[in-house]
């Protein structure tokens, strides 16, 4: 027979398999990881302990931390309420709070109705424009009784700065009254009111619903001149106004009479509403009111001759036609040429040689015929044959 060889015994080795070159170094640890507790397991004696506290005690201190802990989280997480400010308080809509919703156009031909606003928008929509309709029909309806009406007729016109009746009633029957006070020309009644010689100015102004306002500047006479046609105020721009007999006060003005040839008179015909050109009739009034003051004569006449150089210096008398002259008659029959405004002489040092001469001639018992004052501070006299 024969006799099993007994093996002699082996001892266990770790093999490894070749796949465990490959693996990566994180697996290799886990793997000797898991090695060494099976063996740390085996070798290891487990002792289990009994804690001697209630466990129930320790549930119920666990209920409570998980408690307070949630208690802790809803607190926490509790959002803070924001209340936007109003419209009246910022003037402007809110930045947050509640989104108005976005209207949205129903599909076409929708069996869905219409809601009630969209209703209320189309009807407010039609009020407005009815109300500016019946606005314009209101507008249209005032205008046209503003311009047909007779409350707007002009039925009274007030002429102001003056007393002279006729010129009033002129003013008043120019066709004003009746008018409507909206469609009146005030610009054409003051041209037509200023083309008379009468008035310097006029302004007119209107008192609804029914009154015309105007008020006047009257041409205030300086001086009556007397030429071939006739006797005619003069005021101080030298604008002849009306005839003597029909200005108030003529009695209280000078006269200058004319003495120019009307061959030689460049000047139109003497009528109203004409101008006297290079006369000045505010030195025609001085003279007659210095005369009897400076000169000491009372009873004089005084005489304008336009071909007279009005100084003998010079010809044209310092300025562009220079001719004309004021002339002096006294009653003694003696005349004096004063020359006219633009003498570079002044009228109270002419008067004065005047007085002087004169005085010298009474002293002397001499008659004199003419005193030519227009050579300045060299005055000539001449006696009589």
């Amino acid at each position: 027979m024969t006799e099993r060889k007994k093996l002699p015994s082996q001892r266990a080795t770790p093999s490894y398999n070749k796949l465990e070159k490959v693996y990566t170094p994180k697996d290799a640890l886990k793997k000797e990881l898991a090695h060494n507790t099976l063996i740390s397991s085996r070798s290891l004696k487990r002792v289990v302990t009994v804690p001697n506290a209630d466990p129930s005690v320790a549930w119920h201190t666990f209920a409570q931390r998980q408690s307070q802990l949630r208690h802790v989280r809803s607190r926490a997480r509790k959002p803070v309420k924001l209340v936007p400010r109003t419209l009246v308080q910022t003037g402007v809509r809110a930045t947050n709070g509640r989104i108005q919703a976005v209207r949205r156009p129903l599909p076409y031909k929708s069996s869905i109705p219409r809601r009630s606003g969209r209703r209320r928008g189309r009807r407010n929509l039609l009020w407005k424009v009815a109300a500016v309709f019946a606005i314009i029909a209101c507008m249209i309806a005032a205008i046209n009784f503003a311009l047909t009406s007779d409350v707007f007729r002009l039925h009274r016109v007030s002429v102001v700065g003056t007393h002279n009746n006729g010129l009033i009633q002129s003013i008043q029957h120019m066709g004003i009254q009746g008018q409507n006070i909206f469609l009146v020309d005030t610009g054409s009644i003051q041209a037509r009111i200023q083309a008379s010689p009468l008035i310097a100015s006029v302004a007119i102004s209107k008192q609804f619903p029914d009154q015309l306002t105007v008020t006047i500047v009257e041409r205030k006479p300086v001086v009556l001149w007397q030429g071939p046609q006739g006797t005619f105020s003069v005021d101080a721009q030298g604008m002849v106004i009306e005839p003597a007999s029909q200005t108030p006060g003529a009695d209280q003005l000078g006269i200058v009479v004319d003495t120019t040839t009307q061959g030689a008179k460049t000047e139109p015909l003497l009528r109203p509403g004409t101008y006297l050109k290079n006369i000045d009739s505010v030195f025609a009034s001085d003279v007659w009111q210095r005369v009897p003051k400076v000169a000491g004569i009372d009873a004089f006449k005084l005489y304008y001759d336009g071909t007279m150089y009005a100084s003998t210096t010079s010809q044209t008398g310092g300025m562009g036609g220079g001719r004309g002259s004021y002339i002096i008659e006294s009653p003694d029959g003696w005349k004096a040429y004063l020359g006219s405004s633009h003498d570079a002489n002044s009228l109270d040092n002419r008067l004065k040689e005047l007085r002087e001469i004169v005085k010298l001639a009474r002293q002397q018992q001499m008659n004199i015929a003419t005193i030519d004052l227009r050579y300045g501070l060299r005055p000539v006299f001449t006696l009589q044959q």
